[in-house]
């Protein structure tokens, strides 16, 4: 692989990386799957994520459908919750995905060279997903304005933690939603503990996997201050798209939080391949401001990626964007 030679801290992460969100532009299959990450192994990045080419809801919330955890198949892509709780599964829903990925590097003897990302879909972005009785309007009519709900839901992706941590390399819990909720304050009947609390006993639940969150779009200063209080490793953002990230995260408040930044570097959603010195260009910006710390990746995940109504166009570009962002981290490093 192409990553930094020194050990790395189990709980911290030292040096230049490279890691991908997820998702790329293809159905799910298994071929596809394969030449995922297979692509992924060949260009070097540090920590590629299992391939994850279903919906980041579906994956999760599929699984407690066939559980029978009061969780019913929607219209439009959306659940419902039938009664007011949920139910634990009888196993981790969502990771067969990951546990897949494991036993094919295996199968091809880089189980021990490559160093596994595996994103999980976190408790607040599944309930976004799931409708809940109620004559409010979207966000009010889903599980994520009721805390109570979003903590079922964590105890439920706390098990998907466990399970992942026996083979992950790192861990991200991907909250795209908060981005959404989280401005001046949050909508709903919680607010900035509540959401700690969630991500703390997510956190307890990775073990000694270093193990942050990705949430894309635009931060708002509320959530960034939130997000340092957590005990995440890092934080995961799209940088290349939206810039003015950069400006809600204080290299004074980055040091005193004890974590790192994870920094979008190309775009998930123009085709345009990035050369490697625009993308080096905000990688030395990025250290300069942040310190030598720091994971590189791209804004977000390529499911959208659709060129010219082609998947395949989409992934070609995808793969060449992530081989342009290995050639400058390589020369950061340099």
């Amino acid at each position: 692989m192409g990553g930094d030679d020194r050990p790395m801290d189990l709980r911290s992460i030292k040096g230049v990386y490279t890691a991908t969100i997820g998702s790329f532009p293809l159905e799910d299959s298994v071929g596809n799957r394969a030449r995922c990450l297979g692509d992924l192994v060949s260009v070097g990045v540090d920590f590629p994520n299992y391939p994850q080419l279903v919906g980041m809801g579906e994956q999760f919330l599929e699984d407690l459908v066939r559980e029978r955890c009061n969780i019913l198949r929607g219209e439009s892509g959306t659940y419902a919750l039938e009664g007011d709780r949920l139910t634990l599964p009888s196993s981790p829903p969502g990771i067969e995905p990951f546990t897949w990925a494991l036993r094919y590097l295996k199968e091809k003897g880089l189980h021990e060279e490559v160093r596994l990302r595996a994103s999980i879909t976190g408790p607040f972005t599944l309930a976004s997903y799931i409708k809940i009785e109620s004559k409010r309007t979207y966000p009010f009519n889903r599980a994520v304005s009721e805390i109570e709900l979003v903590r079922q839901i964590s105890e439920i992706i706390s098990m998907s933690c466990k399970a992942v941590a026996e083979g992950a390399a790192m861990t991200s819990i991907d909250e795209p939603v908060l981005s959404m909720i989280v401005g001046l304050r949050v909508p709903f009947k919680y607010g900035e503990e509540e959401i700690i609390d969630v991500y703390n006993s997510l956190r307890r639940s990775c073990g000694e996997v270093p193990t942050g969150t990705h949430i894309c779009g635009r931060i708002s200063p509320r959530l960034a201050e939130t997000l340092l209080k957590t005990d995440l490793d890092f934080l995961s953002h799209e940088f290349h798209d939206t810039p003015k990230n950069f400006e809600v995260y204080r290299p004074s408040e980055v040091r005193r939080s004890g974590k790192i930044l994870s920094v979008g570097c190309v775009s998930s959603r123009n085709p345009r391949v990035e050369t490697v010195r625009e993308i080096l260009n905000i990688m030395e910006a990025s250290i300069k401001r942040y310190g030598g710390d720091i994971i590189f990746t791209p804004d977000c995940g390529f499911k959208n990626l659709v060129v010219e109504g082609s998947r395949e166009l989409g992934y070609k570009a995808s793969i060449e964007k992530l081989k342009n962002l290995v050639q400058a981290a390589r020369k950061v490093k340099g």
